[in-house]
C-alpha cells in the first residue's frame, strides 16, 4: 500500500495517511474514503496529518485535484489538515490549485508543518479553540 491511512492516537481525534515515496492518484482516492470511513465512525472533531516527506507528486496534478475536490464536502466533524514534508514544488502546487479552484478548497485550507512533532502541536493548539 503505498499511502497509510490509520489513526494517530488513542483517542481517535487524528488521522495520518502516511505518503510512500511513490503513489497514484486512485490510491489517493483510495486513502481519503479510508480517512473519511475514520473520521464518519466517531462522533467528535477529526484532525488530518498528511505525511508526504521523501514523496514524489504524480503527474496531472490538476486535473486530480478538480476530481478529489468536486468528490463531495468535508465531513462537519472533519477538523485542520497538516502537511508534513512539503517542499516548495508542493506549497506551489497547494498556491495554485487554491486560487485556480478557490470556492471547492474553502473550508479545505491546509497548514504546513517541518515534521510530525510540530503538525500534532499546531493541531493540540487548534483543538484549545474549538
Amino acid at each position: 500500500m503505498a499511502i497509510v491511512t490509520r489513526w494517530d492516537n488513542k483517542k481517535k481525534t487524528i488521522v495520518l495517511l502516511e505518503f510512500e515515496s511513490e503513489w497514484s492518484w486512485e490510491e489517493l482516492e483510495e486513502a481519503v474514503q479510508r480517512a473519511d470511513s475514520l473520521i464518519g465512525s466517531v462522533g467528535h472533531f477529526v484532525d488530518l496529518i498528511i505525511d508526504l516527506e521523501g514523496t514524489t507528486i504524480p503527474k496531472d496534478v490538476f486535473s486530480a485535484a478538480k476530481t478529489l475536490l468536486a468528490s463531495g464536502e468535508a465531513r462537519p466533524n472533519e477538523g485542520a489538515r497538516v502537511v508534513v514534508g512539503a517542499n516548495g514544488a508542493i506549497k506551489t502546487i497547494y498556491q495554485t490549485i487554491h486560487k485556480t479552484f478557490n470556492n471547492a478548497v474553502e473550508g479545505r485550507e491546509i497548514l504546513f508543518a517541518p515534521n510530525l512533532s510540530d503538525a500534532r502541536a499546531i493541531i493540540r493548539g487548534l483543538s484549545l479553540d474549538r
